[in-house]
């Protein structure tokens, strides 16, 4: 019967992945890109401060309780800063692809074994929960790290390219991708370790430098983040000013921008990646820009719900909302509109909310800023005001402006494209559930925002979910599921539109933090000078010459190409030279 047929299925699948992953371990125990430092380790201890700029003050966002107090880089700082990273990286630019996989799996060890206590300093960073924070911040480093050890020399070695046929015995023709110098990252504060060390890395793998500016909501992990990079370098036996993690309000991120940094990541709101684009065309640093998203969440009349359900939870209220890729607007089709409705209510229902630091078992933590909590409440009240319903959720915790400040997961239904929720960036617990009829409105419906990051679809009909992924304009979409690309580290991150340019993950993300050269070179040490009759001074068949090659190479028919072929050996042999005159 079915459900034998589709548990045998399954055996199967489970069978497969299990001899799969015990292959993997084995030969990555075999062939390990471990290797010993073949540099006498050099001390970690700064001989610097970190910042003497105005205090940060920093507050675990689910108790309230203050964790810390960072200080904000002045402008000479930060460009001491990169000063400090641009020394130290032309040493690390020479290095081997072998050195630099060895200093990615030192990351991935110290990663893997610590990760209780990065989970932990992340919680009472951001509030998220620890669950949350095993996914978000340990596993998906581990999975880029992974990547770049096994995939990153190969996006990085020379490509060779073709060459047009009349250069094709005489020329060779290949791109490389040689390190920049010292990358200027910006990034926020909803993965403050995963934000800061895969970028970090990416960096390092393609010989480069990096200054990495974090939020002011997320400061008070910096300088501990900054030491564990700073000790792995060290054991190496490369100078650990290669990597410099500041903290600092908009004034320290401006002059970041136009530190002398060789290129800049930012990631934040498209105004302040106007701001980043305005400062750095001053001094034409190219720029990559992730700005958020509004992410539409399709679901198909013939979707499988209990695949689904589940799925829609995890994309609107991971992290609190607190991602770029969020699903934000839920778009059900008119068949299952109420079912759906019905589910995913009745599935949030069975959540907690709480302090994770604590040991309180919860599914959804704090909103790390207290004003992004108003914000929210405010988009909800816009909405309600005119229709929307509040199935769930849609109350504040806590005092305005302060922490701790935690916001009901929420779900909003019968939401229209007059409410400015249904366009805007939320980046909170809010789940916007909007009814379609047909793909043509859904369409209208999925490109009525300026954003264009990321998309969910979901149909048991693989052919109309391709098809409608196509019509949503977005840089990057998944079917039948939720958030697989920045697991997926060969894929490039990245949107279109309002969402930003550039990307990062995937060979993109590599060769994006690298400077492409072309190069041409003769094929078998052959050096082919030029004709004779096209030498200085040429000769006055030359014209012809060249325009019967033309013809010969690029002719519509073998009869064009062949008449082409001889007319140009007739001018070549008649050819003569003009006599040399003297110079005086």
């Amino acid at each position: 019967d079915i459900a034998s047929e589709s548990l045998s299925v399954s055996s199967i699948l489970l069978t497969a992945t299990v001899g799969y992953l015990i292959f993997y371990v084995v030969t990555s125990i075999l062939f390990s890109p471990r290797r010993r430092p073949s540099r006498a380790p050099l001390k970690s201890k700064r001989n610097y401060k970190r910042g003497t700029g105005k205090d940060i003050p920093c507050t675990n966002p689910a108790t309230g309780e203050k964790i810390g107090t960072a200080k904000a880089y002045t402008p000479d700082e930060v460009r001491a800063a990169y000063k400090r990273a641009k020394v130290a990286s032309e040493n690390w630019s020479k290095t081997s692809f072998d050195e630099r996989r060895a200093l990615m799996m030192d990351m991935l060890d110290w990663t893997l074994q610590n990760q209780e206590l990065i989970a932990q300093k992340m919680t009472q960073e951001t509030g998220k929960t620890l669950t949350e924070a095993a996914l978000g911040e340990v596993m998906t480093t581990l999975e880029k790290l992974r990547w770049l050890v096994q995939h990153g020399e190969d996006c990085l070695k020379p490509e060779y390219r073709g060459v047009p046929l009349l250069l094709r015995f005489t020329k060779s023709a290949r791109v490389e991708w040689d390190p920049l110098g010292v990358i200027g990252i910006i990034v926020p504060w909803n993965y403050p370790f995963h934000n800061v060390l895969s970028h970090v890395a990416t960096a390092l793998f393609a010989g480069n430098g990096a200054v990495v500016k974090v939020s002011e909501y997320a400061s008070g992990s910096a300088e501990w983040i900054e030491d564990v990079i700073r000790e792995i370098i060290g054991k190496r036996g490369y100078n650990p000013d290669l990597v410099q993690v500041i903290t600092g309000y908009g004034e320290t991120g401006a002059a970041l921008v136009q530190s002398g940094v060789d290129k800049v990541l930012f990631i934040g709101s498209p105004g302040v990646g106007k701001l980043v684009m305005r400062g750095a065309s001053e001094t034409l640093t190219p720029v990559i820009l992730e700005l958020g998203g509004k992410d539409a969440f399709v679901v198909c009349d013939d979707a499988d719900l209990d695949h689904c359900i589940d799925i829609a939870i995890r994309g609107a209220f991971i992290n609190c909302g607190q991602n770029c890729i969020s699903a934000e607007r839920f778009l059900i089709q008119d068949g299952i509109y109420d079912e759906f409705l019905k589910r995913v209510v009745a599935k949030l229902n069975e959540t907690h909310q709480g302090v994770s630091c604590k040991g309180e078992r919860c599914d959804f933590g704090a909103i790390t800023m207290p004003a992004q909590a108003k914000h929210v409440e405010g988009m909800i009240k816009d909405a309600v005001s005119k229709g929307a319903r509040l199935l769930a959720g849609g109350k504040r915790q806590g005092v305005e402006g302060k922490h701790p400040t935690f916001f009901q997961p929420t779900i909003l239904a019968d939401v229209d494209l007059k409410m400015n929720i249904a366009t805007e960036e939320t980046f909170g617990p809010v789940m916007t559930v909007i009814r379609w009829k047909t793909e043509e409105e859904l369409e209208k419906i999925c490109n009525s925002t300026p954003y264009g990051l990321g998309s969910s679809i979901f149909s048991t009909d693989y052919t109309k979910a391709e098809r409608i992924s196509k019509r949503i304009v977005t840089g990057m979409a998944n079917i039948n599921d939720f958030g697989m690309v920045p697991l997926i580290q060969s894929l490039p991150f990245g949107g279109v539109r309002a969402s930003g340019f550039g990307a990062f993950n995937g060979k993109e993300g590599l060769r994006g933090f690298s400077r492409t050269k072309a190069i041409t070179t003769d094929r078998l040490g052959i050096r082919a000078a030029s004709p004779d009759w096209l030498q200085y001074p040429v000769s006055a068949s030359a014209k012809d010459i060249v325009q019967q090659a033309m013809y010969m190479v690029y002719g519509r028919s073998l009869f064009e190409s062949a008449k082409g072929c001889v007319n140009m050996l007739r001018l070549m042999i008649s050819a003569e030279k003009p006599n040399k005159k003297k110079v005086s």
